[in-house]
């Protein structure tokens, strides 16, 4: 509505038709923050027809849009004063309440509008008593008309405006009509408002009405064989009843080949019932004719050889047209990788016979990438990654990476193979090299891998098996064990892996969990040097708290043992853990949580314990604030497992959000640090922590 009567006042001439600046818009009385941003929403529905001067309709459309986000926001009774330049230089005041009756007299042209706005006393709810609910918690029904999330409840969440009473009345309703209440009606018995606190104390009605329960199913017209509708006898019949009823309808004619199946399925409920309305549930079908599959055709598939594609089809000539088999094929063959979009469509559109045509899109054979970013201990860092895709025509696919940062020179050569082994198993091979310096030696490493692949259906976990072969080297060793830790060390290990991820984004991510574990067993008898076992494995939580709040929470554990070996002396010091960074304990650089000796070198450790707690605060726009808890278990010794001392830090950042994560810029306290440890650290990074 805004927006229309925005687009509808009649605002002088063009600014951009005349090469004149726009009228000026300027707010005061919010706060430096809240004034920009009232500022920039005005700028943007004004648009780019806004001229050099405005006239009264705009101004008084401007006071309508302030009126309703500050009623929004709990200020029921603002006052603004509106201070306007007129293109004579006149300047006048007019006065507006939440009544809106002040009308500016005509015409007017200004070309400086000044809004002062008096916000007033803030409305918050207090109280709020329920009356007539059975069919709900009422603590639950409670925190919807005055919500207690988040960290610190009740400073937003239970704002009091009309437009948040309405929604919450509305989502009361939507939730007795999911039991079965589909008479609900939820109404305001009693609403005091006090103008002097802001406090509002709430009386809600609620008339659940009876509850309506599937009596009868009647399905109409079936050409196949269906589920037991019946089992919904008894059960609430509710809008998700209806639609997975018409949903097991609709499947089962699709395995049976009528992909025109219609399905309506409609409820009456008995009349004259009180406390329980029995329903009585047609389900009308219309199956359409049966369909069978004619000829398998693609197109677009210039570079993909057709056996790769066929493996991948499991449908054949004459068989039943399924149309959702069909599109769980496309859905592999966009599982390929090689292909920027996959349609399937039928020719004929209609007829007892159709010969589905996948229609592939291939992408680019090569692909080059720029990378950039900074991190704060390797600083500025810069690389390119090249892509190679569907190579000989088989779906394969190549990567390289090269990367050169301030600290560190890293390759890594990746040939994949998708479904080597059946339908789950995917293979690749891999080449790599790092030269990284480390705070107290020098890393050097390189070798090549071969992996497996494969999801863990049960699980929704995602499980990989390689073989690892490389070289480590530590030089220019600064480490308390310098005398005795091998300078190159070749290692041969079987990698184990088993990962399940269900963030919503994995660069910024506002809900779900991660959690992985990770298992190398390193052997003299598979051709190496040395044997040891190092198991990792972690957990991370996210989740929304309040309005634009969240809470990142990660536990993270490591160990490194070396069973079979008759002491640890040749345990290579590349594969120790040396905790601290921006994605570890935040009150140390890089390397300088790890344990220290006796003459204050630092030690490798062989577990560790770590977590971290973000909350996380929207500011503006990309922008947040987050403060941060880190805690530090670690031990140089496993016979002082899980961990012989503890580091603790507490601090303060602001992140902004890109298409390659949060740029971060984070200092973290140290509440325990030991001799010689900093105070605490400062970091400027890209990506999220953890």
């Amino acid at each position: 509505m805004v927006v229309l009567l925005l687009v509808l006042s009649p605002v002088a001439v063009s600014a951009a038709d005349t090469d004149e600046a726009p009228a000026q818009l300027e707010i005061a009385g919010l706060g430096w923050w809240d004034n920009r941003g009232k500022r920039t929403t005005l700028d943007r529905l004004l648009g780019d027809d806004r001229g050099p001067v405005l006239n009264a309709n705009a101004v008084e459309d401007a006071v309508f849009l302030l009126m309703s986000a500050l009623e929004d926001d709990g200020y029921l009774r603002p006052h603004i004063t509106a201070v306007l330049t007129r293109a004579d230089g006149t300047v006048t005041r007019h006065d507006f309440d939440v009544s809106l009756t002040t009308l500016l007299p005509r015409p007017m042209a200004i070309s400086i509008a000044r809004f002062e706005i008096e916000q007033g006393v803030r409305y918050r709810v207090e109280d709020v008593e329920i009356s007539g609910l059975t069919a709900l918690p009422l603590d639950e029904v409670r925190r919807i008309f005055r919500p207690t999330r988040g960290l610190l409840p009740g400073i937003t969440e239970r704002l009091y405006s009309p437009g948040r009473l309405r929604r919450a009345i509305d989502i009361l309703e939507e939730e007795l009509s999911l039991l079965g209440h589909a008479e609900a009606v939820v109404t305001v018995g009693r609403l005091d408002l006090d103008h002097e606190t802001g406090s509002v104390d709430l009386g809600i009605e609620i008339s659940e009405g009876p509850l309506w329960r599937v009596g009868t199913v009647n399905p109409a017209g079936a050409a196949v064989d269906l589920p037991d509708v019946d089992a919904q006898v008894g059960e609430p019949w509710t809008f998700p009843l209806q639609q997975n009823l018409a949903q097991s309808v609709r499947q089962a004619h699709y395995i049976g080949g009528y992909p025109d199946v219609r399905v309506q399925v409609s409820g009456e409920p008995a009349a004259g019932q009180r406390g329980e309305r029995s329903v009585a549930v047609e389900a009308g079908i219309t199956a359409g004719q049966q369909v069978h599959v004619g000829d398998i055709r693609y197109e677009g598939n210039e570079h993909t050889r057709p056996q790769v594609l066929d493996r991948r089809v499991e449908v054949q000539s004459g068989d039943l047209l399924n149309p959702l088999e069909l599109e769980r094929i496309r859905y592999r063959l966009g599982q390929l990788g090689i292909f920027d979009s996959v349609d399937l469509r039928y020719e004929p559109a209609l007829g007892e016979i159709r010969n589905p045509v996948f229609v592939m899109v291939e992408s680019p054979r090569w692909e080059a990438s720029l990378l950039a970013g900074y991190g704060s201990y390797e600083q500025l860092r810069g690389g390119v990654e090249l892509r190679q895709i569907n190579l000989f025509g088989r779906a394969h696919q190549s990567r390289l990476l090269l990367v050169q940062s301030m600290k560190s020179t890293r390759g890594d050569y990746t040939y994949s193979v998708p479904e080597i082994f059946g339908e789950q198993i995917d293979g690749s091979a891999s080449l790599f090299g790092l030269h990284r310096q480390e705070r107290a030696f020098l890393r050097k490493e390189y070798g090549g891998s071969v992996s497996l692949r494969r999801p863990i259906r049960p699980l929704r976990a995602d499980a990989s098996a390689g073989f690892t072969y490389q070289a480590l080297r530590s030089e220019d060793n600064e480490l308390e064990t310098r005398e005795i830790d091998e300078r190159q060390v070749t290692v041969a290990s079987v990698d184990l892996g088993l990962t399940r991820d269900t963030r919503d984004n994995p660069l910024r991510p506002r809900r779900g969990y991660r959690w992985f574990v990770h298992l190398e067993h390193a052997s003299k008898a598979f051709g190496g040097e040395v044997d040891y076992q190092l198991l990792e494995l972690g957990l991370t939580l996210h989740k929304s708290i309040g309005r634009n709040q969240w809470i990142h929470a990660g536990l993270t554990h490591g160990v490194i043992a070396t069973l079979g070996s008759p002491s640890d002396r040749d345990l290579p010091v590349n594969k120790r853990f040396y905790p601290g960074g921006d994605a570890s304990i935040r009150g140390y650089k890089s390397g300088e949580a790890s344990p220290l000796g006796a003459d204050g070198r630092f030690l490798g450790a062989k577990t560790y314990l770590l977590l971290n707690v973000d909350w996380e605060q929207s500011i503006r726009g990309n922008w947040s604030a987050v403060v941060f808890f880190d805690a530090l278990g670690m031990a140089a010794r496993l016979s002082d497992y899980p961990f012989a001392e503890q580091l603790y830090s507490l601090g303060v950042g602001v992140r902004y959000q890109t298409i390659i994560g949060p740029l971060r810029l984070e200092y973290g306290r140290n509440l325990n640090p030991r001799p010689h440890d900093p105070g605490g650290a400062l970091h400027f990074s890209v990506g999220f922590p953890f």
